[in-house]
């Protein structure tokens, strides 16, 4: 056999394994879509349903079927009330601002955890410290101390009174 007859004959079998690639690829995916067809079978099965009448424009009374929305239940309030907490419970982090762009370089500053804004700047850390204390309080949470390196110094710092 000749060097493009065996060319041919491997570009026809590489177009033939692609072409049964993407034949499995379809079928899997027409199986998944029959699933979630099934799925959404028994959701429908198992939810409540109840009946409303609307009253149409030819004053007849039509029934209609209309699934429970489970947003309603109480799964939604405890989910709401840790988002509060979470929200609540941020550390203060004090820490020296090292860019160099600032104005503020090499100052102090204070910042909630999370959050990329300084709430205030301070020519020492004591004074920060003292400032993130009171924060703290407030908020019910702790206050972490950065070294001039950025390492920790001390974490879960709170006054105690």
């Amino acid at each position: 056999m000749c060097f493009f007859k065996k060319k041919k004959a491997r570009k026809l079998a590489e177009q033939q394994e692609k072409a049964a690639l993407a034949q499995k690829k379809a079928e899997k995916v027409v199986v998944e879509e029959k699933k979630v067809e099934v799925q959404k079978q028994e959701f429908i099965k198992q939810s409540p349903i109840v009946e409303k009448k609307v009253q149409t424009s030819t004053v007849t009374e039509i029934p209609i079927k209309t699934v429970v929305a489970e947003a309603q239940t109480k799964k939604e309030v405890p989910i709401k009330e840790e988002v509060k907490k979470e929200a609540k419970l941020a550390k203060y982090h004090v820490s020296q601002n090292k860019d160099p762009r600032s104005d503020s370089y090499r100052k102090w500053r204070v910042r909630k955890e999370g959050s990329e804004k300084t709430i205030k700047f301070f020519d020492t850390q004591k004074e920060a410290i003292e400032f993130a204390g009171g924060l703290a309080i407030t908020a019910q949470t702790s206050v972490v101390i950065h070294k001039m390196d950025g390492s920790i110094r001390k974490q879960d710092y709170t006054k105690k009174a």
